[in-house]
């Protein structure tokens, strides 16, 4: 008997009559309540179930179970299980109880039980079945599937990433196959209809026409989703009523985790289908889902495996080729083949190479010019692409889907893959807006030939594109490197040969000068000169024609190790900066220059690297020293983080702060120094030759206050310790 109800104030919504749901909340009260479920509550006014204890109402239901259920809500609230399904005797009938929790609301859905048991010779008769389907037999999976349904019709739909879904396997009791290879158009599986099929392991309907019964809730657009109470979407619904169908089942299928298709039963007959059947039927479908994705990993392997030997082909030949390019012509066939193109395009900077079937050449501009209008992606695919696009190109396109690929960020390296239309035959469905008038079908049904939709491109075929993006940016990036090596290289080598001329010009000058002056004042002075002084001079002489030796091979060792570092020893410093400060001296003829000399610590150096160094710095000090009136140097030395410091002050004209930053860019001078000779090279090539040490050097100056070098010598291991005596 049916109650009649107030139900003014309260939403309602209408559901399957095969079963009773309550809904609560995480306090236990109800939110939400099905007819079949008030009925058997005996109360005629809602209000006075909705927001209600299930304490208090519970057990005018579940009688001696009530506690029991309360036991498995708390356990389920508290996530120590995640549902439950129990078979108990309510009101005289034996139904099976689902509990489960769904957004902080808990389900209880009871229906009635059908079969007490499945028999042993039931299951072992159907586990035979599922020992027999194959990996990629769905028409097997259809047949075991109707060996318990002993439905009229059952098929797998697979829904394609074009939106068409595609009759992939089918059984039916007449052995006709009325649906298999075809394939129903989009507006058969639109997206807002996933997550019914998708969220449940199936969906049941004894009968389609039976979607009377109310649910009430107080709550505002509550959803009600996650019941198997909650009708079939209404397109199919009608679908199936035109077709004759009254009980439907729909199992949905699950490939790694994505939402695949559906496998769907149809009978012509109100047919009830006991809970126990329907879990029989979902695990063979995961049984036979499970075989299918090993089946597509095992093949994922194989075709990895031609994969990698083909990458590997086309790396060597990337190496060895002069261009990207080159290579990828070389290897048109197998880059075609392995993505299953029936034809394939090279797009370089305007040039164009086909290979199979493709557009002419002028299409093919103005769908590389399309394309780039329309999306910045490196990875276009649209197995639609005649049938949305073709009105925007000149003539009729001899494919039907294409996938294009941007190599790098620049547009001037595409490859694009092109796949000629798959046949088929198309139902298409459209809801009929004259349903109202009398005796006018409620859905439209009409077939059609597909002609402008390709095959789908799959995992497979996206990861091989991808990978080959990946090895054709690397080539790209390997051999720009290349090019800059080489550009760096003609670079380096004429800066070598230009520092290695100015190092023989700037450096040679000192000690030929001096050579100059010393050989001037013999000739002049050989007369009054006695022995001691004579011997003195010709010492100096030849101590100048050997710093001319040693400055010739070590601009002779600079160019032969290139890149190298300079070979070091611990050299003493004592000697050689007395040595350069009286050369130096001597040259800018300042005698009243005065020295005073610090701690002098040895060096871990190359000798002639050092006379370099320290020449050209203690020169500088002097020359740019000769209008003070007392001109003094300092020169000192200690020892900071691991290295030996040497410091050179002057207290001449100084640098100016503006000049500071490029003073060792070659040919730079200080805005001060007009009038005194030199030519900006010294300082750049005490640098480079500095850092060819593996060390720095730092200047600090202020105008006409002097100049302060400090440079930094690394220490490659201890010192002898008679060096550091005193």
């Amino acid at each position: 008997m049916r109650v009649d109800l107030n139900i003014s104030g309260q939403n309602t919504i209408n559901i399957q009559q095969f079963g009773s749901i309550i809904i609560l909340d995480l306090n236990l009260h109800i939110i939400g309540i099905s007819e079949n479920a008030l009925e058997e509550l005996k109360i005629d006014h809602i209000d006075h179930v909705l927001d209600c204890s299930l304490e208090s109402l519970g057990p005018t239901i579940f009688g001696k179970h009530t506690n029991k259920i309360h036991r498995l809500i708390e356990n389920i609230k508290d996530h120590v299980i995640p549902r439950q399904i129990i078979p108990i005797k309510l009101a005289n009938k034996r139904v099976y109880l689902k509990l489960s929790l769904h957004d902080d609301q808990i389900f209880i859905e009871w229906e009635e039980q059908f079969k007490k048991y499945t028999s042993a010779k039931k299951i072992n008769e159907f586990s035979f079945l599922l020992d027999t389907i194959q990996p990629n037999n769905w028409d097997l999976v259809c047949h075991a599937i109707n060996r318990i349904l002993h439905f009229d019709h059952v098929f797998v739909v697979q829904i394609e990433e074009t939106g068409y879904s595609h009759v992939v396997a089918e059984d039916t009791l007449d052995g006709q196959q009325y649906y298999k290879d075809m394939e129903f158009s989009k507006s058969f599986m639109p997206k807002e209809v996933f997550p019914f099929y998708s969220m449940c392991s199936y969906r049941y309907s004894p009968n389609l026409k039976n979607n009377n019964q109310k649910f009430y809730t107080n709550k505002q657009d509550f959803i009600l989703l996650e019941s198997q109470l909650v009708p079939v979407p209404e397109l199919h619904q009608i679908f199936l009523s035109e077709k004759g169908v009254v009980s439907a089942l729909f199992f949905s299928i699950h490939i790694d985790g994505n939402f695949w298709g559906l496998l769907v039963a149809h009978h012509g007959k109100e047919k009830n289908i006991d809970l126990q059947q329907r879990k029989l039927c979902t695990f063979a479908i995961q049984n036979a889902t499970s075989k299918y994705e090993s089946y597509l990993k095992q093949n994922l392997l194989e075709r990895n495996e031609i994969l990698r030997t083909a990458e590997v082909d086309l790396k060597i030949d990337l190496l060895k080729s002069k261009s990207v390019n080159c290579a990828l012509m070389k290897h048109m066939d197998i880059i075609m083949d392995m993505v299953d193109a029936d034809g394939f395009a090279l797009f370089n900077q305007g040039d164009v190479c086909f290979n199979g079937i493709c557009p002419t050449k002028a299409q093919l501009y103005e769908i590389v010019a399309f394309i780039q209008a329309h999306t910045e992606k490196s990875l276009f695919k649209d197995n639609n692409f005649r049938e949305t696009h073709a009105k925007k190109f000149k003539g009729r396109l001899p494919f039907a889907g294409l996938m294009y690929l941007k190599v790098g960020l620049l547009n001037d390296q595409i490859l694009i893959w092109f796949r000629k239309e798959s046949a088929s035959k198309v139902l298409n469905l459209q809801l009929n807006p004259l349903a109202s008038e009398q005796n006018t079908p409620r859905i439209v049904i009409t077939e059609s030939s597909n002609k402008d939709i390709a095959k789908s491109w799959n995992d497979i075929e996206i990861n091989f594109v991808l990978t080959l993006n990946q090895i054709l940016k690397e080539s790209i990036v390997s051999k720009l490197k290349e090019k800059q090596q080489w550009n760096e290289q003609v670079v380096a080598s004429n800066n070598e040969l230009e520092m290695l001329t100015f190092t023989l010009s700037h450096d040679l000058k000192n000690p030929l000068s001096i050579l100059k002056i010393g050989l001037q004042f013999l000739q002049n002075s050989k007369d009054v000169l006695n022995a001691v002084a004579l011997q003195k001079w010709y010492s100096n002489l030849i101590a100048s024609t050997e710093s001319i030796e040693e400055i010739i091979n070590n601009v002779v060792s600079l160019s032969q190790q290139k890149g190298n570092s300079l070979s070091k020893e611990p050299i003493p410093m004592a000697y050689n900066l007395q040595q350069i400060f009286n050369d130096s001296s001597l040259l800018y003829e300042n005698k009243s220059c005065e020295v005073e000399y610090g701690k002098l610590l040895p060096i871990w150096a190359e000798k002639s690297a050092l006379y370099q160094i320290f020449s050209n710095l203690i020169s500088n000090a002097i020359k740019y020293s000769t209008h003070v009136t007392t001109a003094t140097l300092y020169i000192n030395s200690y020892f900071e983080g691991g290295q030996v410091c040497y410091l050179i002050q002057d207290n001449g004209i100084g640098i100016p702060k503006e000049n500071l930053t490029q003073i060792f860019e070659i040919f730079k001078r200080g805005s001060n120094v007009k009038d005194i000779e030199g030519t900006g090279v010294g300082l750049s090539l005490v640098k480079r030759i500095m850092e060819r040490l593996g060390g720095s050097i730092k200047i600090e100056s202020e105008i006409n206050k002097g100049t302060s070098v400090y440079l930094y010598f690394p220490i490659v291991e201890d010192f002898p310790p008679s060096m550091l005596a005193d």
